[in-house]
């Protein structure tokens, strides 16, 4: 989404049709759907964009513009990976950066960070040049999903951030078509 070419505020309808989006893909583990328009053109961003309240705690890595105006736009409050709530990571994820992000606890797992992460493009079934398996809970037997633009370590590093269920973080990969493919905490995934 271009500085001027949409409304940074999605209108409620958007939202509601983004926010389905987004649930359906954490039910299901691994499959790929197809993002609204409006959804597509924010990448990663939708996220936070579709899943802000006010006084939300936003951060976005690789696009200090899009943190503006995802705050701007719903009333979040800007703040560090390490505080926020909802996160974009846009260009080239690190696992250092999902290292640092909020897990919550067993007592409070709301407080796990709900992350959207840039990819290049999604593949249900594969291939990939990263290609994940992943089983648990919305998965019928195992799924594989092919992922171009994420190393393996981000995954290993996803991993470990969810190795404490029900703590941990929700990931929305979100490729350059609009497509995303949700990663719950619950779904147990591997680099094979």
């Amino acid at each position: 989404m271009g500085a001027g070419t949409v409304s940074d505020r999605l209108s409620p309808l958007a939202s509601q049709a983004v926010f389905r989006v987004l649930l359906e893909s954490l039910a299901r583990p691994g499959r790929v759907f197809q993002l609204p328009a409006m959804g597509a053109e924010a990448g990663p961003g939708i996220v936070p964009l579709a899943l802000a309240v006010i006084g939300s705690k936003v951060a976005v890595a690789g696009s200090p513009s899009w943190q503006e105006r995802i705050c701007r736009a719903t009333g979040a409050q800007p703040v560090g990976l390490e505080e926020a709530n909802l996160v974009a990571i846009y260009g080239t994820a690190e696992a250092l950066t999902i290292s640092r992000l909020q897990r919550g606890s067993a007592a409070a797992p709301e407080d796990g960070a709900k992350v959207g992460l840039a990819c290049r493009a999604l593949s249900q079934g594969g291939p990939g040049e990263t290609a994940i398996e992943l089983t648990g809970p919305g998965v019928p037997g195992r799924t594989r999903l092919g992922v171009d633009g994420v190393a393996p370590e981000v995954f290993d590093a996803l991993r470990a951030a969810n190795a404490r269920f029900p703590a941990g973080v929700d990931v929305w990969l979100v490729d350059e078509r609009g497509q995303v493919a949700g990663l719950p905490r619950s779904a147990r995934q591997a680099v094979v």
